[in-house]
Protein backbone atom coordinates (compact mmCIF):
# COMPACT_ATOMS: atom_id res chain seq x y z
CA UNK A 1 0.00 0.00 0.00
CA UNK A 2 1.26 3.57 -0.70
CA UNK A 3 2.49 4.86 2.67
CA UNK A 4 0.23 8.03 1.45
CA UNK A 5 -2.76 6.18 1.74
CA UNK A 6 -2.00 4.30 4.15
CA UNK A 7 -0.83 7.25 7.03
CA UNK A 8 -4.72 8.04 7.51
CA UNK A 9 -5.56 4.85 9.06
CA UNK A 10 -2.60 4.12 11.61
CA UNK A 11 -2.59 5.16 15.03
CA UNK A 12 -0.38 7.53 16.36
CA UNK A 13 1.89 5.11 17.78
CA UNK A 14 1.38 3.07 14.46
CA UNK A 15 2.88 6.06 12.44
CA UNK A 16 5.43 7.38 15.06
CA UNK A 17 6.64 3.35 14.43
CA UNK A 18 6.45 3.91 10.83
CA UNK A 19 8.24 7.50 11.02
CA UNK A 20 11.39 5.60 12.62
CA UNK A 21 11.17 2.73 10.44
CA UNK A 22 11.74 4.94 7.39
CA UNK A 23 14.70 6.89 9.55
CA UNK A 24 16.22 3.87 10.01
CA UNK A 25 15.70 2.54 6.65
CA UNK A 26 17.12 5.86 5.28
CA UNK A 27 20.58 5.69 7.90
CA UNK A 28 21.38 1.99 7.56
CA UNK A 29 20.23 1.03 4.32
CA UNK A 30 20.27 4.75 2.32
CA UNK A 31 23.65 6.16 4.23
CA UNK A 32 25.83 2.76 4.37
CA UNK A 33 25.03 1.52 0.52
CA UNK A 34 26.97 4.44 -0.98
CA UNK A 35 29.62 5.32 2.28
CA UNK A 36 32.43 4.00 0.47
CA UNK A 37 31.42 4.56 -2.87
CA UNK A 38 31.19 8.53 -2.30
CA UNK A 39 35.20 9.02 -0.65
CA UNK A 40 36.39 7.27 -3.78
CA UNK A 41 35.84 9.97 -6.34
CA UNK A 42 35.51 10.34 -9.44
CA UNK A 43 39.03 9.81 -10.09
CA UNK A 44 39.42 6.33 -8.13
CA UNK A 45 41.11 3.13 -9.99
CA UNK A 46 38.93 0.47 -10.93
CA UNK A 47 39.99 -1.35 -7.69
CA UNK A 48 39.42 1.36 -5.46
CA UNK A 49 35.97 1.28 -6.81
CA UNK A 50 35.36 -2.02 -6.79
CA UNK A 51 36.95 -2.11 -3.15
CA UNK A 52 34.36 0.61 -1.73
CA UNK A 53 31.32 -1.14 -3.84
CA UNK A 54 32.35 -4.22 -2.02
CA UNK A 55 32.06 -2.91 1.38
CA UNK A 56 28.87 -1.30 0.70
CA UNK A 57 26.87 -3.45 -0.52
CA UNK A 58 28.32 -6.81 0.98
CA UNK A 59 29.12 -5.66 4.48
CA UNK A 60 26.27 -2.58 4.46
CA UNK A 61 26.04 -2.89 8.52
CA UNK A 62 28.84 -3.92 10.55
CA UNK A 63 28.16 -4.10 14.32
CA UNK A 64 28.38 -6.59 17.29
CA UNK A 65 25.85 -8.58 15.19
CA UNK A 66 28.27 -9.08 12.59
CA UNK A 67 28.30 -8.17 9.02
CA UNK A 68 24.63 -7.81 6.87
CA UNK A 69 24.92 -6.97 3.11
CA UNK A 70 22.55 -4.67 1.44
CA UNK A 71 19.77 -7.28 0.75
CA UNK A 72 20.00 -8.66 4.08
CA UNK A 73 19.49 -5.03 5.44
CA UNK A 74 16.50 -4.30 3.46
CA UNK A 75 14.91 -7.92 4.72
CA UNK A 76 14.89 -6.72 7.78
CA UNK A 77 13.76 -3.60 7.77
CA UNK A 78 11.28 -3.53 5.01
CA UNK A 79 7.85 -2.83 5.70
CA UNK A 80 5.66 -5.36 5.04
CA UNK A 81 2.59 -3.10 5.07
CA UNK A 82 4.42 -0.72 2.27
CA UNK A 83 4.41 -3.30 -0.05
CA UNK A 84 3.22 -1.89 -3.32
CA UNK A 85 4.77 1.76 -2.25
CA UNK A 86 6.51 3.18 -5.18
CA UNK A 87 9.52 3.85 -3.18
CA UNK A 88 9.44 0.35 -1.71
CA UNK A 89 9.37 -1.06 -5.18
CA UNK A 90 11.95 0.73 -6.36
CA UNK A 91 14.03 -0.16 -3.67
CA UNK A 92 13.37 -4.40 -3.62
CA UNK A 93 13.36 -3.38 -7.79
CA UNK A 94 17.70 -2.47 -7.21
CA UNK A 95 18.40 -4.58 -4.49
CA UNK A 96 17.57 -7.68 -6.65
CA UNK A 97 19.71 -5.85 -9.69
CA UNK A 98 22.39 -5.82 -7.01
CA UNK A 99 22.35 -9.51 -6.06
CA UNK A 100 23.11 -10.20 -9.51
CA UNK A 101 26.07 -7.60 -10.65
CA UNK A 102 29.47 -8.77 -10.70
CA UNK A 103 31.72 -7.45 -8.08
CA UNK A 104 34.71 -8.49 -10.33
CA UNK A 105 33.39 -7.89 -13.45
CA UNK A 106 34.71 -4.88 -15.48
CA UNK A 107 34.32 -1.14 -15.33
CA UNK A 108 31.03 -0.99 -16.60
CA UNK A 109 29.34 -3.39 -14.42
CA UNK A 110 30.90 -1.25 -11.16
CA UNK A 111 29.30 1.45 -12.81
CA UNK A 112 25.99 -0.44 -12.75
CA UNK A 113 26.38 -1.66 -9.31
CA UNK A 114 27.36 2.28 -8.31
CA UNK A 115 23.98 3.37 -9.87
CA UNK A 116 21.99 1.07 -8.68
CA UNK A 117 23.46 1.22 -5.04
CA UNK A 118 22.64 5.38 -5.50
CA UNK A 119 19.20 4.45 -6.75
CA UNK A 120 18.96 2.75 -3.15
CA UNK A 121 20.04 5.65 -1.38
CA UNK A 122 17.77 8.06 -2.97
CA UNK A 123 14.41 5.88 -2.98
CA UNK A 124 15.37 5.54 1.35
CA UNK A 125 15.93 9.56 1.52
CA UNK A 126 12.11 10.17 -0.77
CA UNK A 127 10.62 7.34 1.72
CA UNK A 128 11.78 9.15 4.73
CA UNK A 129 10.77 12.44 3.61
CA UNK A 130 7.42 11.18 2.61
CA UNK A 131 6.81 9.43 5.89
CA UNK A 132 7.77 12.63 7.74
CA UNK A 133 5.36 14.24 5.72
CA UNK A 134 2.75 11.97 5.67
CA UNK A 135 2.73 10.96 9.30
CA UNK A 136 3.66 14.95 10.67
CA UNK A 137 7.55 14.14 11.76
CA UNK A 138 9.81 16.91 11.99
CA UNK A 139 13.13 15.10 11.92
CA UNK A 140 15.81 16.44 9.35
Amino acid sequence: MNLEALAPRLSEEEAEDLLDLAADIRHDLGKYVVFEARFAGPDATVEERRAALRADLLATRRGPRGVEPAWAVWARLRPAELAGDPDVERIDAALAALRGVDLDGDAAELERAAALAAEVAEATRRLDARARRALGGDRG
